[in-house]
């Protein structure tokens, strides 16, 4: 129940329906967001889809985070501090949906071709402005409505693993949504659509239709429980964020998943080339991501009941050391004979397909060396089962440490740290994006070459496969001693929610 005019905090815990009526609503979101990790180099710096510089995408995709991870904490401070009869955070979702569902479609369908135009003396595609200014126009709409979601997820429950629990129905629609987004060009393959741009706008038209009924049963079914504060002043927003900055906590957190996000964006941006430069299987790029999320909804379940005995800290530990490990093996893989994968081809599987497919698949495994791909598969499923820890866990982390400033501060500032979070995370992956594209065409990568006509060069292609697997490896790497000493654990977060309701009762 909500808080009662006594001050008191507690509240029944979270029905399934409920909880997936939360989570729902990161389904759709994840459908975009997959391809706009993975597909929105491929579909703006490929050949088969905008043919812009690939350098020069990165740029704008860089440019575009710097500017979205500024606008957090303004509306982090803001939805800690508004009050309406529909609650703090509803009315910052309710608007920020139209935009980001305009902003999806605009940049996957673009109104008009790109062609060149000169600007004080300098001629270059109208693509890139366009890319910029959609990307900002989406980016504004997600962090209206993504910051007091995820704040509003941390107020949903106060016992240490309930939050892990409603973290991870979240995790499972996100991931369930990235599946969506993953099997659907495997499955438009067999209508003869194998190309990025395709399935971008495939997926364009269920976002569109999905995000606002979801959005719509999440502020209908989904409590916004009043705040209770024992500390009525409103902090100015320097000083709430020097609260939150000085919790030691929290500022470890920053820290380990800041380096863990500029090795994503690595991995995100140059995972398409990676498949069709030095796998030569681009038009199966379809076939890796859906069995690469599957293991991530299989693993969550496991990693939860690891975190339940022996902590969230310590089980992202493990995900990370395992994510690690696994990583290695992908410049193996790159620099190895095919002859030592002959035994995986696709075409063995052939026979137990129906009839209808066959012609289908036939034609898209045409000169793919296949068994160097599928044994790929197979290692990326192993490394891809981490991720699922790698996202519900930090963010269940992240909602604890928002008790350590209520016990400090008497206000509830989730908002204020949820944008903080989201802020250096976008900033990362800003850096991660350039670090990734700038350093694969330092070392001679052209994205537009033709991978069978005119291939780039061993040494190049080599790099790619290092800044796609090892490098990022060791950014996430850099976390594992900070959370091994980590603080505030089960024991301790209980003491301070049992301080938090005392002095809540004591204020009353």
């Amino acid at each position: 129940m909500a808080a009662t005019e006594h001050g008191s905090t507690e509240r029944k815990k979270l029905g399934a329906f409920s909880l997936a009526s939360y989570g729902a609503p990161s389904m759709p979101l994840s459908m975009v967001t997959l391809p706009l990790a993975v597909y929105l180099t491929p579909v703006y710096a490929d050949s088969d889809g905008f043919a812009l510089s690939l350098g020069f995408v990165g740029l704008m995709l860089a440019l575009s985070r710097v500017f979205d991870g500024l606008t957090d904490p303004l509306i982090g401070f803001y939805s800690d501090r508004i009050r309406t009869r529909w609650g703090r955070r509803k009315p910052f979702i309710l608007i920020g949906t139209p935009i980001f569902v305009a902003g999806v479609w605009l940049l996957w369908v673009p109104p008009f071709e790109f062609s060149d135009v000169t600007w004080f003396g300098w001629t270059f595609s109208n693509g890139y402005p366009y890319l910029l200014g959609i990307l900002v126009v989406m980016y504004v709409g997600a962090t209206i409505k993504d910051v007091p979601y995820s704040a509003w997820g941390a107020e949903l429950a106060q016992d240490y693993n309930e939050r892990t629990k409603v973290m991870s129905w979240k995790e499972a629609f996100t991931v369930g949504g990235s599946l969506i987004g993953a099997l659907t060009p495997a499955v438009i393959v067999f209508w003869g659509y194998t190309k990025p741009i395709d399935a971008v706008y495939f997926l364009s038209i269920g976002v569109a239709i999905l995000m606002p009924i979801l959005v719509l049963n999440l502020l209908k079914v989904v409590p916004e429980y009043p705040v209770v504060e024992r500390n009525t002043r409103r902090l100015p927003i320097k000083e709430s964020f020097r609260y939150v900055w000085q919790n030691e906590p929290y500022r470890k957190l920053v820290f380990i998943f800041l380096f863990s996000t500029i090795g994503s964006a690595m991995t995100n941006s140059l995972s398409f080339f990676f498949v069709k430069h030095v796998l030569l299987a681009g038009d199966l790029y379809g076939f890796y991501l859906a069995p690469y999320f599957i293991s991530q909804i299989v693993a969550i379940p496991l990693w939860f009941k690891l975190s339940r005995k022996i902590g969230k800290h310590r089980a992202t530990m493990v995900a990370i050391l395992w994510y690690a490990f696994w990583s290695c093996f992908i410049p193996l893989i790159a620099i190895s004979p095919l002859i030592w994968y002959e035994s995986f081809e696709l075409t063995r599987l052939l026979p137990y397909l129906p009839d209808s497919w066959q012609a289908g698949v036939n034609a898209s495994l045409d000169g793919v060396p296949t068994g160097k791909f599928a044994f790929f598969i197979g290692v990326m499923c192993l490394k891809g089962s981490a991720i699922g820890a790698l996202s519900a866990l930090p963010y269940a982390m992240a909602a604890d440490v928002v008790d350590l400033d209520s016990a400090r501060t008497g206000k509830k500032q989730g908002g204020a740290y949820f944008s903080i979070w989201t802020m250096t995370r976008k900033l990362a992956y800003a850096l991660g994006l350039v670090v990734g594209t700038s350093g694969a065409i330092y070392y001679g990568f052209n994205s537009l070459a033709d991978p069978h006509e005119s291939p780039n060069s061993m040494e190049s292609l080599i790099w790619l496969a290092c800044l796609y697997s090892i490098v990022p490896a060791v950014f996430k790497f850099v976390a594992v001693p900070l959370l091994w000493n980590y603080s505030l654990t089960e024991e301790k977060l209980a003491e301070l929610q049992s301080e938090i309701n005392a002095k809540a009762g004591a204020s009353a």
